[in-house]
């Protein structure tokens, strides 16, 4: 049962009814057993958390809702969520107004566009648990309907310093279809509520740069499976995931994975390869391992392929050339081998960014490398490359780092291409161009020519370079 209040005795009881058969009618007895394990603490957190929201609902909020009301259960919701997210330390911005200001609408709060790394954010609005109504709470976006009938549809708190647990209860909010809460402090697992029927407009989860731990849950595969789930949108970069990516994530229609900078271990699913509405796939910095499969070119909306320091070996698909938007290229710190596919020049012309440093690829620079005339990034550091810098490369004007040091390589850089490092308006194009230009130890002759001041790094076989 709640806790004893101070409101009048017959509603109290009648808001505990109205929100445990939401809730289940256990909720203000014990904390369910499901993904909590034997933390005696965190559950001791959590009931904690239920109680102070029952408390805040009945005896602190202004607004003193009824037991009928139609936003009772999700204000209380994200009263919880508050108190959920608060767990070691208040929010950066938007937390509670405090005394007699607890009464007023007023307490605006605002924080300013800036960029993450990852998405761009903005917090405004109302201070939360204010007497506001709560779709007027900072981050919170509802449906333009009558003020008591609103429900939140968008929920973005990102970079806000949230703390603690992520709460399972977020899918009762049943018509949200954008959550964004990167760059903050959450701990523990995700919960299997976040793919449900329960949530079944969601479109976009964004999740990265916390501390969530744990695999991907069964009950996310188990929704995928049933097709309850219209997620276009999933980050979940930069946390302490483990276990595998299961093969039921290439059955949703997704626009964006992102799951970089995990634990995540085993092959990559060629499922994932197969959603052709994929535009950006990042799954570097993983303990992956497998190939990276022909299925590759069935992505054909993808702009932005990145599996980065993994574990997957074998050669590069000329499949990959069917892939004809993509504008980057990141396979750097892997196992990948073997010669670079023609067809990624001759085939990918909207190339910006290919990185395929610190790998084991071999043969030779083709001189198709011409092709891309959109080229800016050119990363082929520490492979197994022979032969010359083929000439043609001095018509990439537009390129602006050329990483070609740590391999067999040998002859001049291209005079033309040194000419792109000249100063032009107080700004340097070509601002990185490392080759093996350090004299050797033993012979006092560099494997590579070098002209004078042309490049910014030169290198010897053993790593080390030296910047001009």
């Amino acid at each position: 049962m709640a806790p004893t209040t101070t409101r009048d005795a017959v509603e109290a009881p009648k808001i505990e009814i109205a929100l445990t058969i939401i809730l289940g009618k256990d909720y203000f007895e014990h904390v369910e057993e499901s993904g909590k394990g034997n933390d005696s603490e965190l559950k001791e957190f959590l009931m904690e958390t239920r109680l102070k929201a029952f408390d805040w609902i009945v005896n602190q909020d202004p607004m003193h809702l009824d037991y009928n009301a139609p936003n009772l259960v999700q204000r209380f919701l994200l009263v919880l969520f508050y108190y959920q997210t608060t767990r070691h330390k208040p929010w950066r911005e938007c937390n509670p107004p405090a005394g007699p200001q607890m009464s007023a609408n007023s307490g605006f709060c605002y924080e300013p566009f800036f960029f993450t790394g990852e998405a761009t954010s903005t917090i405004w609005g109302d201070q939360w648990l204010s007497a506001s109504h709560e779709c007027q709470w900072a981050g919170i976006t509802c449906q333009k309907m009558q003020p008591a009938k609103m429900q939140v549809t968008e929920l973005r708190l990102s970079w806000n310093q949230l703390n603690g647990p992520l709460p399972w209860e977020i899918a009762h909010l049943s018509r949200l279809t954008n959550l964004q809460l990167g760059d903050n402090m959450l701990t523990g697992a995700l919960p299997g509520s976040l793919l449900s029927d329960s949530l079944e407009l969601l479109e976009s989860l964004s999740l990265s740069h916390n501390q969530i731990s744990g695999p991907i849950p069964l009950a996310w595969i188990e929704s995928i499976h049933e097709g309850i789930t219209k997620l276009t949108s999933l980050w979940i970069a930069s946390n302490r995931l483990t276990g595998t990516i299961p093969s039921e994530i290439g059955l949703l229609p997704l626009k964006e994975l992102r799951l970089h900078d995990n634990a995540l271990t085993g092959d990559i699913p060629k499922e994932v390869f197969k959603q052709s509405s994929l535009w950006r796939l990042n799954l570097g910095t993983n303990d992956l391992a497998g190939t990276l499969p022909s299925e590759v070119g069935l992505l054909t909306n993808l702009e932005y392929l990145e599996v980065n320091s993994t574990r997957i070996s074998g050669p590069i698909p000329s499949e990959i050339g069917l892939a004809t938007l993509l504008n980057e290229i990141t396979l750097s710190n892997t196992n990948l081998q073997g010669t670079i596919p023609e067809e990624i020049y001759s085939q990918l012309e909207n190339l910006k960014f290919l990185a395929l440093n610190n790998c084991n690829f071999s043969g030779t620079i083709s001189s198709s490398v011409v092709l891309l005339t959109y080229l800016e990034w050119l990363h082929l550091a520490n492979n197994r490359f022979h032969g010359t810098i083929p000439n043609e490369i001095e018509a990439l004007t537009g390129l602006r780092q050329l990483l070609v040091n740590r391999n067999e390589l040998t002859g001049t850089v291209p005079v033309s291409v040194c000419q792109n490092l000249a100063y032009t308006d107080n700004w340097r194009y070509l601002d990185k161009l490392a080759a093996d230009c350090l004299p050797n130890p033993e012979t006092g002759v560099p494997v590579i020519q070098c002209p004078s001041d042309c490049c910014t790094s030169c290198c010897d076989e053993t790593g080390l370079c030296l910047a001009n």
